[in-house]
């Protein structure tokens, strides 16, 4: 109740008395995690820095409209933010830091025959490795390996996207099973061209199936990137994902696999490589003891993509919707190589250089409303 007239006076700011009506089915939710850490990203000017971070915090409105003969009208608008320029907004291609429909933003019709939406939202991909990863918006979040791809002219954004210009249909739960299909009409942010420049159309899909029953979740997921639209002697690059949990009383295993294929690393174009993770939290009352661990692999003749990353944490839950958080991460770097271990959903990210080894501790406060 509080959040809906909570949304009744955001409305009022916006829009006239007589539009209040309309607004009645709005909810408010976000999230709000801010984190104090120490961040040794093994480079001189950045070694041994204390930040304050907000990592992908955000605020959404949605609501839906019962259209009759089983059918209703759905829709979001998220906005992630960095609270005064600490932290990033977990933004992808689109996204102006800060900007309104930041984050999944979209609309879209739902009945018997599932759901189908227009606009930005999380790649069905992406998704599986959101489900598995223990420190997810922390450091050690498991996209500082998982999410490589292209950098042409600097408009890929790796594996672990949320583009606009989407279109998905997901289908009806199935006894446990789902699953979803996206097609992204471009994947930049502005309209596709059939030019072979910058501003060029480069396509892609995404599809992922999930069941889960009970303590098991198994997803499995296809990607891939038309880059070949744009550059007719570069391969279009994709992805293979699978991830799975199972719960065994209060202990969770997660594990992480994917194969990626006809990546440009930054050396050696058309590259596959292979990236895996394996997790374990132990639930004890309020306590939650977590880690994992996480390898990529080098491509071939190549030590420009090879790491590996530890994390280890603590949550601990004051009450339903707040929790503070306590996490150490480190990520082991071949000597070309040069994953961060504060990237992700996590905010301030230092990176590191070539063959660099950052660690860094982190106590955080989450609160999600």
């Amino acid at each position: 109740m509080q959040k809906k007239l909570i949304a009744l006076a955001v409305a009022g700011m916006f829009a006239a008395p007589a539009a209040f009506a309309a607004t009645a089915n709005v909810d408010v939710g976000g999230y709000l995690n801010f984190s104090v850490d120490y961040l040794d990203a093994d480079m001189d000017e950045y070694d041994g820095n204390i930040n304050v971070s907000s990592n992908a915090s955000n605020i959404y409105f949605k609501g839906s409209e019962d259209l009759g003969g089983g059918m209703k009208a759905f829709w979001q608008i998220q906005t992630y933010f960095s609270a005064g320029a600490t932290g990033n907004t977990d933004t992808s291609f689109g996204a102006n830091a800060d900007g309104v429909s930041s984050g999944n933003t979209f609309v879209g019709l739902e009945s018997g025959f599932g759901k189908v939406a227009l606009g930005k939202m999380e790649a069905p991909v992406k998704l599986l490795s959101r489900k598995v990863d223990l420190f997810g918006n922390q450091i050690g979040d498991s996209r500082n390996l998982t999410n490589k791809g292209m950098d042409m002219e600097a408009e890929a954004g790796g594996f672990d996207l949320r583009p606009n210009n989407v279109i998905a249909y997901t289908t009806p739960n199935m006894t446990g099973f789902s699953a979803t299909a996206a097609y992204v009409t471009n994947i930049s942010s502005g309209a596709a061209s059939e030019d072979t420049g910058a501003n060029s159309d480069v396509d892609a899909w995404s599809i992922a199936g999930m069941y889960e029953n009970g303590p098991l979740y198994v997803g499995l997921g296809y990607q891939v990137h038309n880059w070949s639209d744009k550059i007719s002697s570069q391969d279009d690059e994709n992805i293979w994902r699978l991830s799975a949990s199972y719960k065994i009383s209060d202990l969770r295993l997660v594990a992480l696999y994917q194969r990626e294929g006809n990546l440009n690393t930054g050396c050696c174009g058309g590259d596959d490589r292979t990236v895996w993770g394996l997790g374990a939290a132990y639930n004890m009352g309020a306590i939650t003891l977590k880690g994992q661990y996480y390898n990529a692999g080098e491509t071939a003749d190549d030590d420009h993509t090879g790491a590996d990353m530890w994390a280890l944490g603590v949550d601990y839950a004051l009450s339903k919707r707040t929790m503070l958080q306590f996490a150490y991460a480190s990520t082991d770097n071949d000597s070309d190589a040069n994953y961060s271990a504060f990237g992700g959903g996590h905010g301030d990210n230092p990176g590191t250089t070539d063959g660099g080894n950052p660690s860094g501790f982190s106590i955080g406060v989450v609160h999600s409303f």
